[in-house]
């Protein structure tokens, strides 16, 4: 099992990838920040036809909560990390 940590954030409130990564890491992603964390979890063995790599099918899923909770791509950051 692989477990990945997607974080989406307005770019409001981060200048850059390196920004959203650094409050994500200093803990205070969510206390000060317009963003959010999504959790997935793949077993390794996880295939979907047109994605080569586990990471490409769990920014897939992360992307599709995201926009569940009411994300759009336009004018967010978001980035995939290994948990």
């Amino acid at each position: 099992m692989r477990k990945f940590i997607y974080l989406i954030g307005s770019k409001d409130d981060f200048g850059d990838l390196e920004d959203l990564k650094n409050a994500y890491f200093d803990g205070v992603l969510l206390e000060d920040y317009n963003a959010s964390i999504i959790p997935v979890s793949l077993d390794e063995g996880c295939k979907v036809q047109g994605y080569d790599s586990l990471e490409e099918i769990a920014t897939m899923i992360a992307r599709g909560e995201a926009m569940s909770e009411g994300w759009c791509l336009d004018d967010t950051l978001s980035t995939l990390l290994e948990a």
